[in-house]
């Protein structure tokens, strides 16, 4: 393999150095056919997400600056990753814990986005090592042990050591999980490390079966993939839900521009060989390839001004933020989807312009937006097809699996499940080969057939360069049309996106009495509109077996701001829960985003409460949603409740609970129940109340009430049924039958 890719960036290298393109225009034909050879049998299905690191200067983040979880949620990163290194393992000596510092940086991100991080225990704590800082293989055994702690503590109840009881206040469990980080870089022989795996991983998922794990996290160094993967996948036994690396382009800020950009080919080569250790067991064929670290360069300060990689000066790179960004991310981007990667993670979400896609403060670099666009715009699920493109002009050009790698431009072709097309461009010409670094670039223009795609009603251009303000690109809405052509004066990402449909809100309304006017915390309510979602209705999906996904096939909705747990979906209809975080305010803004492509905002204003009884045919009139307590069985007019019985109400919008709710979650302990009274009558006669709050098994949000049929209730198979909570009562036409 070394052989090989040395010898492919050497001759991208000598191409680019010296075959003059006799113009500035490539013509890109763009066919309607899927390239099933490229992607994940032809389909792009790269997942975008983000990374923090634990460190003692990092743990007060959220703390320190108000914009970021905003920004965090806007990014919608699947699966945020958090790496915990050694030294700021939360087991600080032999038997004494320490999760302050971890947890005011974890909670944060279980609070954001998806609420479903990825938990990287980067390594062993300190009194483990070695003076080089390498577990020690007699550490072995207390590295299982506490690796399995932290599950218990974030997911099962806790654990007890030295006389006390250690358990999480955040009630969002974590899934998925990474078992040591670059352990070919930190002093582990593949053997030693897939015997570390297997232990640990099985004590974890003894603590919890429903966690996954992200395999091996290599450092992408030497080779990496080659030495490791085969011992591993011989030996692995124990669970693997992914396989991760990382992939940095450079460890000297002092490379060229044109020595950094080919090596986004050794990444997909290595990715593809990946695939191919994992297809020789029939157990890991199916396994996804994650790219769980990513940036322009890996160099950093080691400590008094010193590079790591050099021993010389530590100099920042600027390229990691710059307009070469946009051009290496998307060449990157595109590569890696080709080859079928499935997620792509930036290194880091915070920090200097080498690094971050915000600085200290949250404040956007140019990463970030180039970032947001390709996450939002190509969300995945439900990822996209892979369409066949040739290009033609301007520059000699090698093929590539999946489109066509020019040697200065590279152009991805891809169709949504709406039928939307998006097509990503990336400026890679080097203006001065032997010199550049973070160089200008040359101008390009992509010439684009679309005529085999059929008409479009709408078209929108994105750009990343060198001129995109600070607040991110302004979408400039095109005409569209059979040809187009889109110039990047330099380096820099285009994205194109071609539609037929814009997704628009038209009502809001309680999902139980469809009744509009204000929304409340907690609410289950219905979204009405076009285009709000996709075409073939879609249920609720789960992030882990306590927590409604806030996003489904492409589809988010936010109120001010904040990502919604989602319960059904369709291009009409989506049912939703109102986040806990609108207590308080007097209004909340609601914006569905659909494949990328945002709905105009609708204010709403805000009640401390908006009861809804659920009804049997969800019409939000006739018999109420009820189940008889003497057995279980639905209350019908066939079977009904006698006086004197118990029965269930389900119901919604009963605002604000003690204890807090959180989003999306089901099973809560202790059940939270309302901070508003809660009272009923059947037939207009108070019923005595037994329980009002959380549906156990249900969403936050659901209501549960458990009331006594009174003496004096009227009988009939449409007794009217009515709950009040706070000051809002429940829609009229409800009714249960009563014996």
């Amino acid at each position: 393999m070394q052989v090989c890719r040395l010898a492919v960036s050497s001759f991208f290298a000598v191409l680019t150095a010296f075959a003059a393109p006799p113009s500035s225009t490539v013509n890109i034909s763009i066919t309607n056919q899927v390239n099933t050879t490229a992607g994940v049998k032809g389909r792009l299905q790269m997942a975008m997400s983000t990374s923090f690191q634990l460190a003692t200067w990092s743990y007060n983040f959220f703390n320190q600056a108000p914009q970021a979880l905003p920004m965090l949620n806007g990014l919608a990163p699947e699966h945020t990753r958090l790496q915990v290194t050694p030294q700021a393992n939360p087991l600080t000596a032999p038997g004494v814990w320490d999760f302050s510092q971890l947890d005011s940086l974890l909670a944060p991100i279980q609070n954001a986005a998806d609420h479903n991080l990825e938990f990287q225990i980067g390594g062993a704590p300190a009194f483990l090592n070695d003076s080089n800082g390498h577990i020690l293989p007699g550490s072995f055994a207390d590295f299982v042990t506490l690796s399995a702690r932290l599950v218990q503590y974030y997911n099962t109840g806790g654990f007890d050591a030295s006389g006390h009881h250690f358990q999480s206040s955040s009630p969002y469990p974590i899934t998925w999980w990474g078992v040591f980080n670059e352990p070919n870089g930190n002093g582990l022989t593949p053997q030693q490390y897939v015997n570390l795996y297997n232990l640990t991983a099985s004590a974890m998922a003894s603590a919890d079966p429903s966690i996954k794990f992200a395999a091996l996290e290599l450092s992408d160094w030497n080779q990496a993939a080659e030495a490791y993967l085969p011992t591993f996948v011989s030996n692995v036994t124990a669970p693997v839900n992914a396989l991760a690396t990382h992939f940095y382009s450079s460890c000297n800020h002092a490379d060229t521009d044109n020595t950094l950009f080919p090596t986004a080919l050794n990444f997909a080569s290595d990715v593809s060989y990946i695939y191919s250790q994992l297809a020789t067991r029939p157990n890991l064929a199916n396994v996804p390839v994650w790219v769980t670290e990513n940036n322009v360069n890996a160099d950093y300060d080691a400590g008094n001004g010193t590079s790591f990689c050099n021993g010389t000066p530590f100099v920042a790179d600027p390229r990691g933020t710059s307009a070469f960004f946009a051009a290496w991310r998307s060449l990157v981007f595109e590569l890696l989807g080709e080859a079928g990667t499935q997620a792509l993670y930036h290194w880091t979400f915070s920090g200097p312009q080498q690094y971050g896609e915000t600085d200290g403060a949250a404040n956007p670099y140019l990463s970030y937006w180039v970032d947001y666009y390709l996450s939002h715009w190509l969300p995945s699920p439900p990822g996209q097809d892979i369409l066949q493109t040739n290009a033609v002009g301007c520059c000699l050009w090698i093929s590539n699996v999946g489109g066509v790698l020019g040697l200065d431009t590279h152009t991805l072709a891809l169709r949504n499940v709406d039928g939307s097309v998006v097509i990503v461009m990336s400026n890679h010409a080097v203006a001065k080969p032997l010199t550049d670094n973070n160089g200008p670039g040359l101008s390009r223009t992509f010439a684009l057939d679309l005529s085999a795609l059929g008409p479009f009603r709408s078209a929108t251009l994105v750009t990343f360069d060198a001129s995109t303000p600070a607040g991110g690109p302004v979408p400039q809405p095109l005409t569209a049309a059979a040809q187009m052509q889109v110039t990047l004066p330099g380096y820099g990402a285009a994205l194109l996106r071609l539609a037929n449909a814009t997704p628009m809100l038209t009502s809001v309304v309680n999902a139980a009495s469809y009744s509009s006017g204000t929304v409340a915390p907690g609410e289950i309510v219905a979204l009405f509109g076009n285009a709000v979602g996709p075409s073939q209705p879609a249920g609720g999906a789960f992030t882990n077996p306590r927590l409604v996904a806030d996003s489904l096939q492409g589809l988010h909705v936010y109120f001010d701001g904040v990502p919604a747990p989602i319960l059904y979906a369709s291009a009409g209809q989506i049912n939703t829960v109102v986040p806990f975080s609108v207590a308080g305010h007097s209004t909340t803004t609601v914006q569905v985003n659909y494949l990328g492509v945002s709905s105009p905002a609708v204010t709403i204003p805000v009640a401390p409460t908006a009861a809804g009884v659920f009804v049997l045919d969800g019409s939000g009139r006739g018999p109420a949603a009820v189940l008889n307590a003497r057995d279980g069985s639905v209350n019908s007019s066939a079977n009904p409740a006698r006086r004197g019985d118990w029965v269930s109400i389900f119901a919604t919008g009963a605002g604000a609970t003690t204890p807090a709710s959180f989003d999306g979650l089901l099973g809560a302990t202790p059940l939270p129940q309302p901070n508003a009274r809660v009272s009923v009558t059947m037939g207009g006669i108070p019923c005595q109340i037994e329980y009002a709050g959380a549906a156990p098994g249900l969403v936050a949000g659901a209501l549960q009430i458990n009331a006594q049929i009174p003496a004096g209730a009227p009988s009939g198979p449409k007794v009217p049924l009515q709950i009040t909570v706070g000051n809002s009562a429940s829609q009229a036409g409800v009714t249960l039958a009563v014996q």
